[in-house]
């Protein structure tokens, strides 16, 4: 029998810092959000390059948040690996969801890295999907 998988890796930069806070047994939990970026190919133009931003909210728990809240800022470049979660909660008898990835592991990702080392559009393998750079 085949088991489930469950696991999300992104890049991308904190829209803001990490927010700490305390459960009431006293386990220390950092949420943040982090701006993951998508360029793609219009289909009128294909050298019409457009981008989406994408605002992806981070759950770190005990030891990680605790580094989370120590090292990282605003405007950081990290990758995050961990898992999606969806939940849902109940405000004045509205049901609401919430889509969210509880992280493993957060990395700093090279700060020094400028846009100009990706590809410039048109540049790429001519999929419809940028080449991504791995070092």
């Amino acid at each position: 029998m085949a088991s489930d998988f469950n696991k999300v890796i992104l890049t991308g930069r904190l829209a803001a810092d990490p927010d700490v806070r305390y459960t009431p047994n006293g386990s220390e939990v950092a949420q943040f959000r982090i701006a993951v970026n998508r360029s793609y190919k219009t289909k009128d133009n294909p050298n019409d390059w457009q981008q989406e931003t994408f605002f992806i909210t981070i759950i770190t728990w005990n030891r990680l948040a605790e580094r989370v809240e120590k090292n990282f800022k605003k405007g950081d470049l990290v990758i995050v690996e961990g898992r999606l979660n969806i939940r849902s909660y109940e405000v004045d008898g509205v049901k609401k969801w919430v889509t969210e990835i509880i992280a493993n592991d957060v990395k700093f990702l090279p700060r020094n890295r400028a846009k100009t080392d990706y590809p410039a559009p048109g540049e790429e393998s001519g999929d419809n999907e940028p080449d991504v750079p791995f070092s």
